[in-house]
């Protein structure tokens, strides 16, 4: 299945089937970033997603008890219109990476829309074998 079904039912067109999607593989990086809601500055990369949390890769470590802004933009190959996901998530944890050069930082999501569950969904589906 493709990415953001959501997006397709919304927009009442047939869902693109695996061989159709709407992305490949080597675009993901653009669906993982996360940036600042406020600046638009690229923060680091989903780890992991859920709709209650997700793990985020940066180059930085984030202070924890911190609440952040993110935005996660869905590019044009998608949406012919800008379309972003905001929320707000709270720091939980932060660790370096297995590679040095990265840090791993926990973010528990209080403050989503739908398009958070419905993203975390997609990917979720995006990366199971069947």
């Amino acid at each position: 299945m493709g990415l953001l079904p959501w997006y397709w039912a919304a927009m009442g067109k047939a869902y693109p089937s695996r061989e159709q999607r709407a992305i490949t593989r080597h675009q993901l990086n653009a669906y993982l970033t996360i940036y600042n809601r406020f600046t638009d500055r690229p923060i680091g990369y989903i780890g992991n997603i859920s709709a209650q949390g997700l793990m985020l890769i940066s180059e930085i470590p984030v202070m924890v008890g911190e609440a952040f802004e993110m935005r996660i933009k869905i590019p044009h190959e998608v949406s012919p219109t800008e379309v972003y996901i905001d929320f707000k998530a709270v720091s939980q944890w932060s660790k370096p990476d297995v590679d040095q050069r990265y840090f791993d930082s926990g973010f528990e999501i209080v403050e989503a829309d739908q398009g958070i569950i419905n993203l975390a969904s997609s990917l979720r589906e995006f990366f199971s074998f069947r």
